[in-house]
């Protein structure tokens, strides 16, 4: 049985994944098996995926109608056979070493995750293939760790990819299908159950960062399930009693909520969306007793009643006028915008 199972999701890939593949198969680490899950892609890639299955015997295929990136990572989980797995995304390459180099760190630390850096550009950077820098870092895995890679950049649970990982983790928190942003809800479940966490410094995943990606491209309903995997992991985080790890992610869900709801009035022109999911929201904040701060409230009025704010934001700066200046300064700055008006 192969040690490690690499399992690719493919899906309108055509033009990168023969680049992808060969960098799988080009790795100093050799005792791997290869899924290639052809998601009902349009184009050639479902041909391309057989045509490499018939020239190398560590490489299955998988053809599935269209069910999204969630549901081909799964399947292809249902029957790889390694005791480690390692996602790559199709358009995406790894360095010849990456696997070698993360199983080494993972069997000498007795850790149940490894992960690298990811190299994020449109093109390959041209020193990628160098020779990757050593450093490894070996971190016990609890919240104090997890809070400072967060504070300084560096969350690991973010994405599935440029990582290697117990298969038992995984198989008991599998993607949740039918979601986008899923990487974030299930990662954080298979990072927490290991007692130590290997890092590697050097860049050894290029991730193509593609404008026209589901998680770069401009605000759609899809974008909406980041709020979900947010509440996901905010209520994971006050299981493990992690309450400080839960603040820095209630912080960033205040701010999506605000973002997507001038998401859907602004860019989608759909605000009758706005008072449902600020309601949800809403729930659960209260649910997990979290606040949105006076700032916040009043983005979210403005976006759902931008008329009636008008309204309450002349009124605030009158009041703050008059506590400023007193009457005087109040009635100079009414005559002032009356007079500008007049001459509009």
């Amino acid at each position: 049985m192969p040690e490690i199972s690499v399992i690719v999701p493919v899906y309108r890939a055509e033009k990168y994944l023969h680049a992808c593949v060969d960098s799988i198969l080009s790795q100093t680490f050799s005792d791997f098996e290869v899924f290639l899950v052809n998601d009902g892609s349009p184009d050639g890639c479902g041909e391309i995926c057989d045509d490499y299955a018939g020239k190398d015997s560590r490489i299955r295929v998988i053809h599935q109608n269209n069910q999204g990136q969630a549901a081909a990572r799964n399947r292809a989980l249902a029957q790889v056979q390694g005791n480690w797995i390692c996602f790559v995304d199709s358009d995406d390459l790894i360095h010849p070493q990456m696997l070698q180099r993360l199983y080494d760190g993972a069997i000498a630390h007795d850790a149940g995750v490894a992960l690298c850096r990811m190299a994020e550009s449109p093109e390959l950077p041209d020193n990628f293939y160098d020779q990757p820098d050593g450093t490894v870092e070996v971190l016990d895995m609890n919240e104090k760790t997890l809070v400072q890679l967060f504070d300084r950049g560096e969350y690991p649970s973010w994405v599935a990819c440029a990582k290697l990982i117990c298969k038992e983790y995984i198989c008991a928190r599998p993607f949740c299908e039918g979601r986008v942003y899923e990487d974030n809800e299930a990662v954080c479940h298979w990072v927490c159950q290991s007692q130590r966490l290997v890092r590697l410094t050097a860049p050894m995943y290029y991730y193509r960062t593609n404008p026209g990606s589901t998680t770069q491209h401009g605000f759609s309903l899809k974008k909406l399930d980041y709020l979900w995997a947010l509440e996901s992991i905010i209520r994971f985080y006050e299981e493990l009693g992690y309450r400080k790890l839960k603040s820095r992610f209630t912080n960033l869900y205040v701010g999506e909520v605000v973002n997507c709801c001038g998401g859907l009035r602004y860019s989608l022109n759909e605000p009758e969306r706005i008072r449902p999911l600020v309601r949800n929201a809403y729930r659960f904040c209260r649910e997990q007793k979290i606040h949105f701060s006076a700032e916040a409230k009043e983005q979210l009025l403005e976006l759902m009643y931008p008329h009636r704010m008008s309204i309450y934001w002349n009124l605030k700066g009158a009041v703050c006028t008059l506590r400023d200046t007193g009457i005087s300064g109040l009635m100079k700055k009414v005559r002032k915008r009356l007079g500008k008006d007049e001459n509009q």
